[in-house]
């Protein structure tokens, strides 16, 4: 395009005996040929467009034929001006729609290319047309969406590094003693090593878990469940970590509520919405479980909803869409542990609970976060026939 574009310069200078220039809006000379005729000069101008906008500028100055070539040389020369100026005016406009078209994708290869080189910061403008606008928009929403998992990722693995070297060590610790003659094998010290054991078995399945749900779909197998049974079981199997904290469980559910999910699925679910409730309550504070019956529509199919909430400071706004990404921990005091001034759990908890609901039909979100507690709401498909439960 701008060989062509010189190219019909440099005849239009040959042709006419005098200097051509083609003048970007900005002053810049983008092309120019040719010579300042001796004698009498005429300039002759004339604008390049583009849909009606000024893109260039075409700039002539030939010798004078006014008054001695006549009408007709004259006129012959303005139609010829005009051809040529008509050919410039096409290479210049290609030449300015080529680059708004390729600029776009020359900055967006460049900065995939930084991103790869690791420049997770890699970012682009987009241009003044809508599609370019849209590509940079995609771009920067996938990079800072790998900035942020990257982010996540080195975060986790410290967490998850001490959560691991934390009961290993006290594992390691109480057994050695114990060999040693140290201490005495007594309950109490085998009690204290079986609970190291048994948190480091907690993370390492958590972990598993969470690569079983994100290698392969998960396969459900629904039948239909009784939801206050369900609810009971993970009290139960959390009282211990309740009670650990003076963290009081209430539950409220309606007797014979049925759902019909993965039974197994379930209890994990209720297990991790809970543990993470427990987490992030104060000491002595209370959880709440509530579940009841809730249809969209009159026509609409009725569904499950359960609500459980805790009595922490909340989630701000801007992290609400992040707590179900794996490895997420809030950034603020919600997120730490009073005691040990850590983030409780790996963070991946919360991503395998939407794993399994989604598995079965059901979903879960925050319905509501402030300074008294969040409510985590999960919906599950209900029987709708009153079904015998699952033994």
């Amino acid at each position: 395009g701008q060989t062509r574009a010189q190219n019909v310069v440099r005849r239009l200078a040959t042709n006419l005996g005098g200097e051509v220039r083609v003048v970007g809006i900005d002053g810049t000379i983008l092309a120019a040929f040719g010579h300042q005729p001796a004698g009498e000069v005429a300039r002759y101008e004339s604008t390049i467009t583009r849909n009606g906008q000024a893109i260039a500028r075409l700039e002539a100055d030939l010798p004078s034929l006014v008054g001695n070539r006549g009408f007709l040389p004259l006129f012959n020369l303005s139609l010829f001006i005009g051809g040529v100026v008509s050919a410039a005016v096409i290479a210049f406009a290609s030449i300015f729609v080529a680059s708004r078209l390729t600029d776009p994708l020359r900055d967006v290869g460049d900065a995939a290319r930084r991103l790869r080189d690791g420049e997770l910061g890699a970012r682009v403008s987009g241009g003044g047309d809508r599609e370019s606008a849209d590509l940079a928009a995609s771009f920067n929403a996938m990079a800072e969406r790998l900035e942020r998992s990257e982010m996540l990722r080195q975060r986790a693995a410290s967490d998850i590094a001490h959560d691991l070297a934390t009961p290993a060590t006290v594992l390691v610790t109480q057994l050695q003693a114990m060999v040693d003659g140290l201490v005495p094998a007594d309950p109490d010290n085998l009690e204290t090593a079986r609970s190291a054991a048994s948190a480091l078995g907690s993370v390492v399945a958590e972990l598993n878990d969470l690569a079983s749900a994100e290698a392969a779909p998960l396969h459900a197998r629904p039948t239909v469940v009784d939801l206050a049974a369900a609810i009971h079981e993970a009290e139960s199997a959390l009282d211990g970590l309740s009670r650990e904290r003076g963290i009081r469980v209430r539950s409220s559910v309606q007797p014979g509520l049925m759902v019909r999910c993965d039974p197994g699925h379930l209890s994990r679910v209720l297990r991790n919405v809970v543990t993470n409730a427990i987490g992030h309550s104060p000491d002595r504070g209370e959880v709440s479980i509530e579940a009841d019956t809730v249809r969209a529509s009159l026509s609409s199919p009725a569904e499950v909803a359960i609500r459980i909430t805790d009595a922490g400071g909340g989630i701000p706004a801007a992290e609400v869409a992040h707590v179900f990404e794996r490895f997420y921990q809030a950034d603020t005091a919600r997120g730490v542990d009073r005691r040990t001034g850590r983030r409780p759990g790996t963070g991946i908890g919360l991503t395998i609970a939407r794993e399994l609901l989604a598995a079965s039909g059901g979903r879960i979100g925050v319905e509501r976060t402030g300074p008294d507690g969040t409510t985590f709401l999960i919906v599950l498909p209900g029987t709708g026939d009153g079904g015998e439960p699952q033994r």
